[in-house]
Parts: C-alpha cells; structure tokens; sequence
C-alpha cells in the first residue's frame, strides 16, 4: 500500500508579496506599497500546500539553504502537515526567494534561484517517489539541475505504477526548451496556462497550440483564471467556467488550481469536476493575499463552490 497520495519534486523558497502599488517601478524612481506579506512560496511547494489542505497525505523533494529563508520553508511545510524528510539543507549555497508585485489584474515577479538550481536527479530518491500513488513537479524552467536525468526520474517512477503531472511554469529565457519535449509522453496531466501554451505548441493561437500538446501528452489542462479552464484527452475537450471573485493576489492560484484539479484526478472524478474544483481553488486562492491557506480542508472549497451556484459532482 502507498504511504503517501503524491510526492512533489522541485523548487523550495519563500515569497515576498507587495501589493497595492499605484504603478510599476520605475529606475530612478520609489512607489510605495501598501500591503507586504512574507509567506511560503514557489510553485511546487504551494500546490503541495493545497494538495495537504484538501487531505490528502504529501511528502516533498527539494533543496533549501542552511540559512534563516531555508528554516523559514521547513518550518511552513511542517504547519501544512507535508513530509520534508526529504528536502536537502545544503551549506554550500542560499535558499532562493521570489518577490512578487501584485496588482488586481496580474503580478510581476522576481526570483533569486538559488538552491533550487542544484537540485540534480540522482539526488532525488526513487524509492520514496515510489512511495506515492502520483508525483508532481514544477518550474522545470526554473531547475536546470534537474532538468537533465527529469526524463529518468519521470520513467522510473511510472515503471513503479506512480502517475505523473507536470506544470513547467513560464521560461524566463524564453527559449521553451530544457528537453520538455521529452517528457510529453512520461506524463499523465500537462498544467499550462494560455501563454504557456502558445509558447509551447508554438502557435500563437493557444487553443489550436494546446490541440497540438494533447498530440503528444495524453491530458492537457489549460488554465484561464477567470475565464475558466479547459482539458483535452483523447480529443476530446472539456471546458469549465471560472469563478469571479474580487482578486487581492494571484500568487500562488495556478498551483492551487493544479492541486484541486488532481484532488479530483486521483479521486477519480470526470474531467468536468476535476476542472471545476481546479478553478474554484484558483480562484480562493487569489481572492487572498498569499499562495496558500485559502481554504483549510476539503469542506471549504465544497461550501464555495456551492455559494457559486455550480454543482461540484
């Protein structure tokens, strides 16, 4: 029997959220913010963060720092309940942080990488991914250390029966490379946003791009935020609407969406509620400030999606 629902692999750092600027900075130039917020972050660790809130049992794979930004991430994943028994501390480099400034209709975000470029592959146990019924991963952009044996780890965990989800996240260098092509046919779920997945299927035309990724990936998932999201499987496609709410922060939304859409997966639910329970996630989530603790346990979302009006089965 599987000791743990899903085992997430990648990127550990903080966040510092700035919110309620009049503009964007300029050189030269100081704006003022009016709300400041230092909080769990990074991409992998938040949808683990919403994965435990909805009940299910997640341990993750990292590496941070042996310094005060490295304790401040083991201590926030030991309060969401996540097994880090895994996560390296490693003296010889500094855990990463990101600063994201976040405005009603977007953020803009800076990272500092640090610790979660070294992470390598063969530092990555197989024996505790298998250990999970599915493994989850994030940022692959941001983790050029993990980038070359990803392919590996990918294959040994589904040769142990372990599904597999991937969310590469935006490509800072824009090249949309790093052997993600790879990987397409390891994976059971491909997160993307719309732009993600332009950029990737190489269309600028995102749904006819996401139709070319559903070639090669068995289920594509294409998050919209308050326009909703859909997926595609075996050519056929499910679309579900958002959920509108007045937005404080998006941080931290699209991995809230990853992780109530996979609630749903490993539960078994048709796509059309793997969705819905996807944008509903999302959407608490950027209804607050912070990437994580918009909802504390299942119940939650139930009762949100319910005042939407939408049926959650």
């Amino acid at each position: 029997m599987r000791q743990l629902d899903v085992v997430a692999v990648g990127e550990l750092n903080p966040d510092l959220i700035l919110g309620g600027m009049s503009g964007p900075p300029r050189l030269g130039r100081e704006i003022l913010a009016e709300r400041c917020t230092f909080t769990l972050g990074s991409s992998t660790a938040l949808c683990a963060a919403s994965l435990a809130a909805l009940g299910l049992s997640v341990g993750i794979v990292g590496k941070v720092g042996r310094d005060i930004f490295g304790e401040f991430v083991l201590r926030c994943l030991d309060e969401r309940g996540i097994d880090a028994s895994r996560v390296i501390r490693d003296a010889a480099v500094r855990t990463g942080v990101t600063v994201s400034l976040a405005y009603p209709e977007d953020r803009a975000m800076l990272t500092f990488a640090g610790a979660m470029t070294h992470l390598t592959a063969a530092e990555v146990d197989r024996e505790y991914l298998a250990s999970g019924r599915h493994l989850h991963t994030s940022s692959l952009f941001l983790q050029p250390g993990l980038q070359p044996g990803c392919a590996d780890v990918l294959r040994q965990a589904r040769a142990r029966g372990v599904t597999v989800s991937l969310d590469p996240g935006w490509d800072p260098a824009e090249t949309w490379d790093a052997g993600i092509e790879e990987l397409y046919g390891l994976l059971d779920v491909l997160f993307v946003n719309r732009l993600e997945a332009a950029a990737l299927g190489k269309d600028a035309d995102w749904r006819r791009a996401a139709e070319r990724l559903a070639s090669a990936v068995s289920l594509v998932v294409i998050k919209g935020g308050p326009d909703g999201a859909c997926a595609i499987q075996a050519g056929r496609r499910e679309e579900r609407p958002g959920f509108r709410v007045k937005a404080l922060d998006p941080t931290g939304a699209g991995d809230a969406f990853n992780a109530g859409f996979l609630f749903g997966y490993l539960s078994g639910w048709p796509l059309a509620t793997c969705l819905t329970w996807g944008n509903a996630c999302g959407a608490m989530t950027a209804a607050r400030i912070g990437g994580s603790g918009a909802f504390a346990n299942r119940a939650d979302v139930e009762r949100f999606i319910g005042s939407k009006g939408s049926s959650a089965g």
